[in-house]
């Protein structure tokens, strides 16, 4: 898709400057088009001249290696404005502050006493930290349709599995003192290697400064300045280590406030990322194209949902997760999972930072794709009735589906070589009693769903490894 192609068909209805292509990492961008609406407002209001001496700068906080001396931007998202230096230490306000400062210009002192050049800086007489609420003066980001339709036009899959995803470059904000973000685990049967690349597309929209974690300052005109370490992304074949600290800790060791996380999951780590997903068919396809043109209109979507954190009121939380905590007994009864099913490390986890948290997060992050400021005890519910019951749900018969071929066939067998649906339907209509002939070829592809050539392909596969027999000609048994 040409640059022409995604104005026309995401551009126009979004943000007059969510029509343009561009790979610039978002610490780099300095004007025009590669800023967002918003960020061009406070660029317009970031100074304003007082006396022949003396300006006054309205801007966010950058804290930087140098002392008595801040950076001053006009976004939380650059890295290109005027520094500020403090006489006394105890002045410094804290880091991502958004202020208001008065001053004078001078020469850096601490560059000057270096002989390192000259870089002027408002020597700060006074400043005052102000409150910011943007919310309701700032072109509305895109939405989760918009999103979803804008990431994954070329990717065949479920149009809620979409979503799913399209929810990672939301992501949520904190609660409950835990890191916010979400996290979701993949389990593919036929899918896998095209996961894998939808994995490296998700990851490539992004900039470097959202997909790493290593750099944690940036030198501007001869100072280390601190990176806002706010948001990232990782997908993938993560560490175990990896995923519980984010998903069981609710904490990042790189110090992130939001991770957003899509991994590839086994038995030992499908328990931990808060909204399972199952890619099993083999209709699952993606034609990523070149990700950077995406890159600028998703980081701009992306930096501008950080502007909202939903409020919910302990009472809709605590409402929330009682119907989350039934709901959990009642699908582990349907399938009969033990009663330790539901202590953490396990596929459900009744515990309070566990699955009822996860429909709290998702929650807040369908509102912030909503633009809506606030969630209530019936936005939680939704959230697990209508996407994080359901995906654990096939979740579940993945796993389950995968331990039965387990102890039938070993491990040498590879459900990543069949279509799960068929696997599924000849599960449910083989009698398994002696004698019988079996399902037919045209029966089973009733029951999957899926065309007679297609089952015929998979069916000879499965009789090459072993999984089934053909005890009478065009009848199929599982062994």
């Amino acid at each position: 898709m040409d640059a022409e192609e995604l104005v026309r068909k995401h551009g126009s209805k979004i943000d007059r400057l969510f029509d343009t292509v561009a790979s610039v990492d978002v610490f780099q961008r300095q004007f025009g088009a590669e800023l967002t609406s918003w960020e061009l407002k406070f660029q317009r209001e970031f100074s304003e001249r007082k006396t022949s001496i003396s300006s006054t700068y309205k801007g966010f906080v950058h804290h930087t290696k140098t002392p008595l001396t801040i950076l001053l931007t006009p976004s939380p998202w650059m890295l290109e404005g005027i520094f500020v230096y403090f006489t006394h230490e105890a002045d410094i306000p804290p880091d991502g502050a958004f202020i208001r400062v008065k001053g004078s210009s001078i020469a850096l002192p601490y560059l000057l006493q270096r002989n390192q050049g000259v870089v002027k800086t408002i020597h700060a007489q006074e400043f005052e930290q102000q409150e910011l609420d943007m919310t309701s003066e700032i072109t509305t980001p895109p939405r989760l349709k918009e999103l979803s339709a804008l990431l994954f036009e070329h990717v065949g899959m479920p149009n809620v599995s979409k979503k799913i995803f399209s929810h990672l470059y939301v992501s949520s904000p904190p609660i409950f003192e835990s890191i916010g973000g979400l996290t979701t685990g993949v389990q593919a049967i036929a899918s896998r290697k095209q996961m894998k690349r939808l994995f490296t597309f998700m990851r490539q929209v992004l900039p470097p400064s959202f997909r790493t974690s290593k750099k944690a300052h940036q030198r501007i005109h001869g100072v280390h300045v601190r990176i806002p370490r706010k948001w990232r992304m990782e997908s993938g074949s993560l560490k175990s280590s990896k995923l519980k600290s984010v998903c069981v800790k609710r904490t990042d060791p790189a110090g992130f406030q939001e991770v957003s996380i899509a991994a590839l999951t086994n038995s030992s780590t499908g328990a931990m990322p808060d909204i399972p997903l199952a890619i099993s068919t083999e209709d699952f396809w993606i034609e990523s194209g070149n990700p950077a043109e995406y890159r600028l209109p998703i980081l701009k979507a992306a930096i501008t949902y950080q502007l909202l954190s939903p409020r919910v009121t302990q009472r809709s939380i605590n409402a929330g997760l009682s119907h989350v905590e039934e709901r959990l007994e009642l699908l582990r009864n349907s399938f009969g999972l033990e009663s330790n099913s539901l202590a953490r490390g396990h596929i459900l986890d009744a515990d309070v930072l566990g699955r009822p948290l996860s429909a709290v997060k998702l929650a807040r992050s369908v509102a912030r794709a909503s633009w809506k400021p606030k969630i209530t005890s019936s936005d939680i519910k939704k959230a697990w009735n209508s996407i994080l019951e359901p995906a654990l749900k096939e979740y579940i018969e993945i796993a389950e589906i995968k331990e039965d071929a387990t102890s039938r066939w070993g491990r040498d067998v590879r459900l990543e070589n069949y279509d799960s649906r068929i696997l599924r339907a000849l599960q449910k209509i083989d009698s398994g009693k002696k004698g019988t002939p079996g399902p037919t070829l045209e029966e089973i592809s009733q029951e999957a769903g899926v065309a007679p050539h297609k089952v015929a392909q998979t069916l000879q596969r499965m009789k090459d490894d072993g999984v089934i027999y053909e005890p009478r000609l065009g009848h199929y048994r599982l062994v």
